[in-house]
């Protein structure tokens, strides 16, 4: 048999809501310069050349065809043919904040898609916020009760309302801080590691992993499996 993998990965470190897309503004060329000059007149309001929400700081792959899917380091998923599904997806949110960018409203439709095609297959969504967002004296001030529980329940309110995944396949999970990203955890070496802002920037995230083979992650039977749910399994909280 074998494994279907799709890898849906999208890294987005927004500042703020206004910050989405790839929006642009206009310049307007300089009286001084020669009519035939050649003027760029747009430029991006958030450094992210190729608009696969990568910024250009980190993006490994640089000029992207728009409508492709890309991993963490902006480069493009290829994605293989089986029988099983085995799909992975990481959306990234603004500081203190469970509204998940439209960005990634495509990925929504293919990552729909591919589990409607499987119908047996059950979807995991783990909620995670980096050491600074859960600080008491914040989280006291902007009212927030759990903010990874709320970024992995937009993910699966997403799924259910807007692309009608039927909700008693989807399982949520509260991580907290207790899964940290590392600046080279989702980097080549050999590339420059990301600064401090970009490694807490990573921890603002909801995972979502959906599988054919795996069911109940109290009960994981195989070696690939452990290795690749026992962390959630230790860590995270079911409450949904």
């Amino acid at each position: 048999m074998k494994n279907y993998n799709c890898h849906w990965v999208a890294l987005l470190c927004l500042s703020s809501l206004s910050l989405l897309g790839c929006q642009t503004s206009t310049t307007a060329p300089s009286k001084d310069l020669p009519k035939d000059e050649n003027i760029r007149t747009m430029q991006a309001d958030i450094p992210d050349s190729d608009c696969d929400g990568v910024f250009d700081a980190i993006d490994e792959c640089p000029e992207t065809p728009r409508n492709i899917v890309v991993d963490v380091k902006g480069c493009e998923i290829i994605i293989e043919g089986g029988e099983a599904l085995e799909m992975e997806f990481s959306g990234f949110f603004p500081p203190m904040s469970s509204q998940l960018p439209a960005t990634y409203d495509a990925d929504f439709v293919k990552m729909a898609e591919k589990i409607n095609e499987y119908p047996e297959a059950s979807v995991f969504i783990f909620g995670h916020a980096a050491t600074n967002e859960i600080d008491k004296d914040a989280l006291a001030t902007l009212s927030f009760d759990s903010l990874s529980r709320n970024r992995a329940l937009i993910i699966k309110n997403t799924l259910v309302f807007q692309h009608h995944i039927d909700a008693e396949r989807i399982r949520t999970y509260e991580c907290s801080n207790k899964i940290l990203v590392t600046d080279a955890a989702f980097i080549d070496p050999s590339f420059e590691k990301l600064n401090l802002k970009n490694i807490e920037a990573k921890q603002r995230r909801a995972t979502l992993m959906a599988s054919s083979t795996v069911h109940y992650l109290m009960s994981l039977e195989y070696d690939s499996d452990i290795h690749k749910y026992g962390e959630y399994a230790k860590h995270c909280e079911l409450f949904e």
